[in-house]
């Protein structure tokens, strides 16, 4: 590839992926900012704050069209807004319009064309830090109508505004807390024979309204098995009902013993059940799942003298398990 070529195609991926900035040069008619519920000191203010961020941007040139008592509260019109810089010789009008209400204001921009009266640019940004908090909005809203972004992707370092460093809000999921009974039916198993193993455990349920997800230990034995594992599921409920089927799966670590040597791992199980007393303090659940052994177990033998060792094929045991549990 020739140097000319390369250089090409390096100008349309720049081309291609870089935002799209807004003419620069241009003569903006910067009309009095309006609002509601803001101080007419507050907005002059505002005003020459935006221009001063605007010619130090060095692309714009900044013309200012004269206020009145109306244009303190009434925000002009697209037609009105470019029919002012139509007479002040400016290619677009730039219109700021303030709201307040209680502790939070919103700082709205758009731009419009002289001639046509479209809109140029536009967006809107909180302002939660106070009359403090206007410089910097106003550096970035310059720096947004430069380079053509939004103004939630036109951050810098010393533009971000206090609301966005403040912890997104998070709804509270439910928590509840419970004991369960359970019971394997394994197939496949080193043990030879088909034997049932119970055990029961503790589990802690966590409702997020959409979806529930929890987290269960387990232990088990009898018939010569034995069980320990460590679960998370994740289910889908199909009813918002104090009565709810659910769906979903667990992935469990687990040692088990189904008559072998004994193995351990991670074990999937598919999901699905009823949960009774979703709106209440006291929960009922029952579900039923098959569960797929990604580690195998060895056949156990023991030699006259006593000794166990590992004969034959690993068992990749597959196989039911039922639960029933009771939260509080």
């Amino acid at each position: 590839m020739n140097k000319t070529l390369r250089v090409s195609v390096l100008g349309a991926l720049v081309c291609l992926f870089a935002p799209t900035a807004r003419a620069a040069g241009l003569t903006m008619a910067l009309l009095p900012p309006t609002g509601d519920n803001v101080a007419p000191a507050i907005l002059q203010a505002s005003r020459e704050l935006f221009k001063d961020h605007l010619l130090r941007t060095g692309a714009y040139n900044v013309v200012e069209a004269p206020a009145t008592q109306e244009q303190t509260n009434v925000e002009p019109t697209p037609a009105q807004a470019a029919a002012v810089a139509q007479s002040l010789g400016a290619a677009e009008a730039v219109v700021v319009r303030l709201t307040h209400l209680g502790n939070t204001a919103r700082v709205r921009l758009t731009v419009y064309a002289a001639g046509s009266a479209q809109i140029v640019y536009w967006d809107s940004i909180a302002v939660t830090g106070g009359p403090d908090e206007l410089d910097t909005v106003f550096q970035r809203l310059a720096h947004a109508m430069l380079t053509g972004k939004p103004i939630r992707e036109s951050a810098e370092i010393d533009t971000v505004s206090d609301k966005e460093m403040q912890n997104l809000g998070r709804r509270q999921a439910n928590k509840v807390f419970g004991l369960h009974l359970l019971t394997f039916l394994p197939f496949n198993t080193a043990g030879g024979s088909f034997k049932a193993l119970p055990g029961g455990g503790l589990f802690w349920l966590y409702d997020a309204r959409s979806w529930m997800a929890d987290v269960s230990l387990d232990l088990g034995g009898g018939n010569g098995q034995s069980l320990f594992s460590a679960a998370i599921g994740g289910y889908y409920p199909l009813l918002r009902e104090d009565f709810t089927p659910y769906f979903g799966g667990v992935v469990r670590w687990a040692y088990m013993d189904f008559g072998g040597n004994g193995g351990s791992g991670l074990s999937f199980q598919p999901t699905a059940g009823i949960l009774l007393g979703r709106l209440s303090s006291v929960q009922l659940r029952a579900d039923v799942g098959y569960f797929i052994n990604s580690f195998g177990e060895y056949s156990k033998t023991v030699s006259p003298d006593g000794l166990t060792a590992s004969t034959g094929n690993l068992h990749y045991s597959h196989g039911v398990v039922l639960t029933v549990g009771l939260g509080f």
